[in-house]
């Protein structure tokens, strides 16, 4: 009985001194997301400081445009490559929606660098041409504004949308789309 009462208080103490259970290993899809999301979020930070323009100085507005424009560029290809960075994402028909996502970053610079080329272009000497030019690239970028972009096309998978739910990393782009 004596032995008993030993192997039993052992066996409480051991259990005891154990480490805390191991949390829940996280679903691959979660983690593919945190890391698609993350690219997101850096790269949307940068972007969240737009110039201050003034067509009054269309010398000093252009160059603030110019280099939002550029910046702009840069922020799309940073994502694409996290994108494609984070590998194939692991669920079903998740490269088709990759795919989609990349196709629309590329075409979304595309339009950013045709616009950049456009108002590199541009004259400022002249402020009301100068003007004409930038509400012509506004319109032509402002299709961009409303795409939702490449989380709206991920997202379109429906387990690569439960995975972002479940992704603490995305909250900051909730909203997006």
């Amino acid at each position: 009985m004596r032995t008993a009462i030993c192997v039993v208080t052992g066996l409480i103490l051991a259990a005891g001194c154990s480490a805390p259970p191991a949390a829940a290993p996280q679903a691959p899809a979660v983690g593919w997301v945190e890391r698609v999301c993350r690219a997101m979020v850096v790269n949307g930070a940068r972007l969240s400081q737009l110039p201050a323009v003034d067509l009054a100085d269309p010398v000093a507005a252009k160059e603030g445009l110019l280099a939002f424009l550029k910046t702009l560029s840069e922020s799309l290809t940073a994502v694409e490559d996290g994108i494609s960075a984070a590998g194939a994402p692991p669920v079903v028909d998740g490269e088709a929606a990759v795919s989609k996502a990349l196709a629309g970053i590329d075409g979304a610079r595309t339009s950013v660098e045709s616009a950049r080329t456009r108002l590199a272009e541009a004259s400022a000497v002249d402020a009301e041409a100068f003007r004409g030019v930038v509400v012509g690239l506004g319109s032509e970028l402002e299709g961009l504004a409303g795409s939702g972009g490449p989380l709206r096309d991920l997202r379109e998978n429906g387990e690569i949308d439960d995975a972002y739910r479940e992704a603490g990393g995305c909250r900051e782009l909730d909203g997006v789309i």
